[in-house]
């Protein structure tokens, strides 16, 4: 069992934790694309309104983008209205003609935004969590991989690991390797039952696409042909008149009759998520209504359907079967949709962990591997070929993810608005930067590269902070005027990050800069009587 989980972890280690790394992350993916787009707002919806009628904030969206809607998208089949929540504040319709697919977002005065930020924004991040970049080359299937291995980590790290009581309470200090394998140890334990959960619906996202035999020996469409039987859908809308009434002139939606039926179903404030009109200006139109996902943990909320032009209810989805539901609840909670801050947070703590249980695996092979051979092989000069790629694949996972992610978020502040691709080339100078990490991880001596790329880590985010406060300055003015805690909290959260990188780039000087070559993998001898020295 311990040889399996060291070498499960070894194998599958730096991919985990670039996987970890980018998913916790994901927990404030809207929060990440707000941030990067600075053209938002806060779209402040009045409290004592909310207190006096459900929903007359949103009530005024729904009806200022019916408005826009029937002016620009007269030849459209279906409109969607998306309201903004307290996580994004992106309030926007869409809507298709032919192949051209429009968006069209709009301020907290209902005036359309000319320019949106050209950029991937916190999507970024939860696409390479679940794909790694190669959506049409098999990077789902190497994630899910990846999970089943960790999966497997876990349960023979817990028979390794028996004794969890004695090894949560022990914390050893002093020397470096005894700490972190007590540290690897707790945070084990402490993050067992997110890391579980976090695999196993992972897994079970993707169940079909995994195990696909049953799906292609009973279905014509195999994964697709069992999507279309499980997931309800509604009927299709058939042939139908022009919406008129009799002064011949169109009809308008009765939105304020379906809103005002709706306070009675839904109670919550701001409830709404996103509205469906199907085929507007006709007579047999449909309105759509889906609710918000923070009181389910399913990822698929509520929906009800209304005729667009009497207001009166109309059939809605079927229920979706035992299982589709149990996906989807774990779908939910991979996701973490339903987390409120608070919990969004520590869900966000156990990610770091759960990536920290991942470094520290890593180098706690490196440090006992290293020093078992040089107490073996005192007679050679040099060490094994896997003991340097593997120090050398630990900085540049572990370092050289944290330097992508600070050059990703600052290459968003500072290209031209107008730069064409500027969402690509905010991509490739992730991976260029990461590259960058790698090579110079391969030709520098391990204790340098360490040191080196951990004070890089520390100038880029205090930098992203400087840049966030700064560029546009007229973005934090109004983050300050509107106390908008969202916009705001990056800058801190970039400040305490390189002090954290600072601190450690500070530990790390006294710890390698300054030990003997004989503790470096590139080093061309080994003092090994020293070594035994130190030990007696």
């Amino acid at each position: 069992m311990i040889w399996l989980h060291t070498y499960l972890g070894l194998i599958t280690g730096w991919l985990l934790f670039a996987i970890f790394v980018t998913g916790t992350l994901s927990y404030f993916t809207p929060e990440i694309t707000y941030w990067m787009m600075p053209e938002r707002q806060v779209i402040v919806i009045d409290e004592q309104q909310q207190n006096q009628t459900y929903a007359q904030g949103q009530r005024y969206q729904v009806e200022k983008s019916i408005d826009y809607l029937e002016t620009h998208a007269t030849n459209a089949t279906s409109w969607r209205v998306y309201l903004p929540t307290q996580r994004d504040h992106h309030w926007y319709v869409q809507w298709s003609e032919g192949k051209t697919r429009h968006l069209v977002s709009f301020n907290k005065d209902a005036i359309p935004i000319e320019t949106n930020t050209d950029t991937k924004g916190g999507l970024f991040f939860r696409n390479f969590h679940y794909t790694l970049q190669l959506r049409g080359y098999g990077g789902r299937y190497i994630a899910g991989v990846a999970a089943m291995a960790m999966l497997l980590a876990l349960f023979t790290g817990i028979y390794t690991h028996r004794r969890f009581f004695k090894d949560f309470f022990t914390l050893r200090k002093g020397k470096v390797t005894k700490w972190t394998t007590d540290f690897h140890a707790l945070i084990g334990i402490v993050t067992l039952p997110f890391c579980l959960m976090i695999c196993i619906s992972a897994i079970m996202i993707y169940a079909i696409m995994y195990m696909p035999f049953s799906a292609n020996m009973h279905f014509e469409n195999g994964e697709r042909g069992v999507n279309k039987a499980i997931i309800p859908s509604l009927p299709a809308l058939g042939e139908s008149t022009q919406a008129i009434d009799k002064r011949g002139m169109k009809k308008d939606i009765l939105y304020s009759t379906i809103l005002a039926d709706l306070k009675i179903k839904w109670q919550e404030p701001n409830a709404i998520k996103r509205i469906t009109i199907e085929s507007p200006f006709m007579e047999n139109s449909r309105f759509i209504i889906e609710r918000t996902k923070s009181l389910t943990v399913s990822n698929r909320a509520e929906r009800v359907v209304y005729s667009s032009y009497t207001g009166t209810p109309l059939e809605g989805y079927a229920d979706e079967s035992a299982p589709a539901t149990f996906r989807r609840i774990m779908y939910g909670l991979h996701q973490a949709n339903f987390a409120t801050i608070g919990l969004r947070w520590l869900l966000f703590v156990l990610g770091a962990l759960g990536s920290a249980l991942i470094a520290t695996g890593l180098i706690i092979w490196v440090n006992q591997r290293r020093t078992a051979y040089l107490n073996a092989n005192s007679h050679q000069l040099g060490l094994p070929l896997s003991l340097r790629i593997m120090e050398k694949g630990n900085i540049a996972t572990i370092m050289g993810l944290a330097i992508a992610t600070s050059v990703f978020l600052l290459v968003n502040r500072l290209l031209p608005a107008d730069m064409a691709n500027r969402a690509d080339m905010e991509v490739n100078a992730f991976f260029v930067v990461w590259l960058c990490s790698i090579g110079h991880a391969i030709i520098r001596p391990s204790k340098n590269a360490w040191y080196e790329q951990t004070c890089i880590a520390a100038l880029c985010y205090l930098a992203l902070a400087v840049v966030s406060f700064s560029i546009p300055f007229e973005r934090t003015l109004d983050a300050l005027a509107t106390l908008d805690i969202t916009y705001l909290s990056f800058t801190v959260v970039f400040a305490l990050c390189g002090v954290g990188f600072i601190t450690l780039a500070r530990w790390l000087k006294v710890r390698l800069v300054q030990t003997s070559d004989r503790y470096d993998l590139n080093a061309k001898s080994v003092d090994v009587p020293n070594i035994k020295a130190r030990k007696r």
